[in-house]
């Protein structure tokens, strides 16, 4: 093993170690599973990548979004260290290429989503290789706690287990004290591997302007005359992004609006254009930033009141990576807050509705054939019971993890369709991009009496449209949690606003 700070030098360049970087790699060298809390910008993801070329298996890396994964692989590729992912945009002799790879040993390190582990030839595959660590970038997504809360997150300690890693890292760049020993108990890491630096950022310059709603675009535009260069304007919906980029654009601003509501083309182009600098202002929801490697963004502008003090330093945390002076402003005042609180309690289902959905599963599961399989779409269960797809996620998440329910797989279903009108009318109706997969499906389909059923799955395939899964299916493995001990612990899990 060579010494830290020359391998530092010789891989990566630098002369020196960031403050928490060498402690959090001489703790997962000596063996011991570790958390680094650093701010945004501060170089989580070396502590991860030098230890990745001192450990003898692979390194397996569970990132959120493709485009953060892919960022990565371009730095770590051009310092010469063997990476890859697997990722759903690679079609299937890519996948099978890294697959190979990773089977050989000529890759040290894999990237992956959580999703990732839904594929049951992806579990048996993984199963068979040794690995050396796990690591979990934007491990607050783990606590459901944490500001950006993923479900599927939870069973990242069940797969440590199964595949027997003997080695974890987490990091992340936000995390209270209550996610931080959320965190850490769930993989057992010991208060003493914690490793936290301070948040503090010399060259950030943060105000906080109180102002009335009709005020707001007016004092934009003077912030955003007076801090030249990149900027992101952070709002909470998606109206509102579009609202305010159309106004910028009648000014002469260069802006752009970014939600979660574009086609992901649309998000991607939107994306490449803002890091070449093609465009300076982005007006965006919360979508925009994960994964954003855009070291000179001068100005973050809270357009809107952020949704928790966690969102907020993440947010703010994206302005000045360059360590040059950068602004970041919140226009405030108390007109969003009835907004936020919708977020909050709307996401938190009554006790009711949990009953409800234990109801839903016993009588499906006893009208469906196999007695012991329900199958079910999460559409329909959330319309059917009342409750969002995110604590919806998370309840079947928490059944799975008391033992009542196993997934089994995800197939494509078949969908009924009834015309109300002319489907050549229709069809004008129809957004370009949708146009190839709808004339290939009245082309190959006959109507008849109104009612048509289709094989989308081979229709679409025709156009180079590839559909979504919609259904799930679940082995229910013993009687469901309906004991008042129980129940209790599903209502603990998610009754709680946070």
């Amino acid at each position: 093993m060579i010494p830290l700070v020359q391998g530092l030098h010789a891989v990566f360049g630098f002369n020196e170690f960031r403050d928490g970087q060498q402690q959090t790699i001489e703790q997962l060298l000596a063996g011991h599973s570790s958390l680094a809390v650093f701010p945004t910008g501060s170089g989580k993801s070396l502590c991860y990548q030098l230890t990745a070329t001192q450990l003898p298996n692979l390194t397996l890396v569970i990132s959120p979004l493709i485009a953060l994964m892919h960022d990565q692989l371009a730095f770590l590729n051009a310092k010469g260290i063997p990476a890859a992912c697997l990722d759903s945009s690679q079609n299937k002799d890519e996948s099978q290429a890294v697959m190979s790879g990773v089977q050989n040993g000529t890759i040290k390190i894999l990237m992956i989503s959580v999703e990732r582990f839904k594929n049951e030839r992806f579990r048996r595959f993984i199963k068979h290789i040794p690995i050396s660590m796990l690591v979990v970038d934007e491990a607050h997504c783990i606590s459901e706690w944490g500001h950006n809360f993923r479900p599927d997150y939870l069973k990242l300690p069940s797969y440590q287990q199964e595949l027997a890693i003997p080695l974890v890292l987490l990091l992340t760049a936000t995390a209270t004290r209550r996610v931080q020993r959320d965190m850490a108990q769930k993989f057992a890491i010991h208060p003493q591997h914690i490793v936290q630096t301070g948040f503090y950022r010399h060259n950030l310059d943060i105000d906080l302007i109180p102002i009335q709603s009709h005020q707001k675009l007016t004092v934009l535009k003077n912030i955003l005359n007076e801090t030249q260069g990149a900027s992101i304007i952070y709002v909470t919906q998606q109206k509102t992004a579009e609202d305010v980029a159309h106004a910028l654009q009648a000014d002469g601003y260069s802006a752009v609006a970014y939600h979660a509501g574009l086609d992901s083309e649309i998000r991607s182009a939107i994306q490449s254009d803002f890091m070449t600098s093609k465009t300076r202002i982005i007006v965006a929801t919360i979508a925009f930033g994960m994964g954003i490697d855009k070291s000179d963004i001068r100005l973050v502008v809270h357009f809107d009141l952020p949704k928790s003090i966690e969102n907020y330093s993440q947010e703010i945390g994206r302005a000045g990576r360059d360590n040059q002076p950068s602004r970041c402003v919140l226009l405030a005042n108390l007109e969003g807050l009835n907004t936020l609180e919708n977020f909050v309690y709307g996401d938190t289902p009554e006790p009711h509705e949990i009953d409800n959905l234990l109801g839903c599963i016993t009588t499906q599961t006893a009208e469906q054939t196999h007695e012991s399989e329900w199958e079910t779409q999460l559409y329909g269960l959330s319309q059917q019971t009342n409750i969002r797809s995110l604590p919806l996620k998370t309840l079947l998440v928490q059944l799975e993890l008391l033992g009542a329910i196993t997934p089994k797989y995800s197939y494509y279903a078949d969908v009924k369709i009834k015309w109300e009108g002319d489907r050549t009318a229709f069809a004008q109706h129809i957004p370009a991009q949708w146009q190839a997969a709808y004339q290939c499906h009245i082309k190959r389909h006959s109507i008849q009496e109104n009612l048509g059923h289709t094989q989308f799955r081979q229709t679409l395939s025709g156009s180079g449209v590839i559909p979504r899964r919609c259904l799930a299916s679940f082995r229910i493995c013993r009687r469901l949690p309906c004991s008042y001990t129980r129940k209790q612990r599903l209502d603990r899990s998610i009754s709680t606003p946070y």
